[in-house]
């Protein structure tokens, strides 16, 4: 094996007489191959390490975002006004026609609710007589019982018609916000679905909030129930936080149902129902187009006999007096 002294042993010209000087060369050229690739992949891991300890660069931006603006937001929309004139009739157009509609769905509802309150305080009352022996249970009182019942089977579509409304109206009334906040630039994409879900959740709250005022004297423990759902959900729905929402919707619907419903169901007619456990009335609804046309044909039946003028009998009784005498 010869070397060039003038060329130091890592050089190609020393591996070339490696490679060629006789057999053991071969041998010696490979463990310099190794030996370097060994060589490299240490320095390769050597770089990485060094990579990897040094600190991550975050890009921070020269100049912070700025905060939200007031003045400068009613100044954009009042500059957006002004050149389209029509914005502002739009949204008058959409709060007008939903101030109205809240009027009707809210008369539509106290309606038919304060209605049954007064049906429920007749039987009570009624109820109260006959217990005390200062009236007796007769035909009569059946038959008054059967025609406020009556008035009762329209009441929750009614109520659900009034409810309808005040969703419609709360929702024409928020939707002019999603147009300001096109105008402000701000992303726009989950507003008309907020404005749906939050119109919802209050006009549920309005109406158990009318619910409480309207039976608070009569079934106060119902009330009481009524008063929970309004108040948490007006505390819950401002959050925004669809778990809490969620979890707000569970309890409401569930636990109204339960009460409601499925506990009073628990006990028969002969048995006692606690105090706390009170119903509001007749609140069953149809699904069958039969049933509620024919409950809304017997409430205008009742309505008409009700209001039919009856024939005087002071003509038949002078009548009378006179062949008598």
């Amino acid at each position: 094996v010869t070397f060039n002294k003038c060329v130091p042993p890592w050089r190609s010209e020393n591996i070339k007489t490696l490679g060629t000087s006789d057999a053991g060369g071969s041998g010696i050229m490979l463990h310099l191959q190794w030996r370097g690739a060994l060589i490299f992949v240490f320095a390769v891991a050597l770089m990485a390490a060094a990579k990897a300890d040094e600190e991550p660069s975050i890009d921070i931006p020269d100049k912070a975002p700025a905060a939200f603006n007031p003045r400068e937001a009613v100044a954009k929309v009042a500059t957006y006004q002004a050149a389209n004139p029509e914005f502002a009739a739009g949204i008058a157009t959409w709060v007008t026609t939903g101030i109205v509609l809240l009027v009707v769905g809210t008369a539509l509802f106290l309606y038919s609710e304060i209605q049954a309150v007064l049906v429920v305080r007749d039987q009570d009352f009624r109820k109260r007589l006959v217990e005390q022996k200062y009236m007796d249970d007769g035909v009569d009182i059946e038959k008054l019982n059967v025609e406020e019942n009556v008035n009762m089977g329209v009441r929750p579509y009614v109520s659900l018609v009034g409810m309808l409304l005040m969703f419609v109206a709360i929702a024409c009334m928020l939707y002019p916000l999603c147009d300001v906040i096109t105008v402000l630039g701000l992303p726009a994409t989950p507003c008309i679905l907020i404005v749906t879900f939050g119109s919802f959740f209050a006009a549920l709250c309005v109406a158990t909030f009318w619910m409480f005022l309207i039976w608070m004297c009569t079934r106060t423990a119902a009330a009481v129930v009524f008063l929970v759902i309004s108040l948490t959900g007006q505390i819950l729905i401002p959050s925004g936080n669809p778990i809490l929402l969620l979890i707000w919707i569970l309890v409401a619907f569930g636990g109204g149902w339960a009460y409601f419903f499925w506990l009073p169901a628990q006990y028969d007619s002969k048995q006692q129902v606690p105090s706390w456990l009170q119903d509001v009335g007749n609140f069953k609804v149809s699904y069958q187009p039969a049933e509620m046309m024919g409950a809304f044909e017997a409430k205008l039946a009742a309505e008409a006999q009700r209001f039919k003028p009856e024939a005087s009998t002071l003509g038949a009784r002078d009548c009378t007096e006179q062949k008598t005498v």
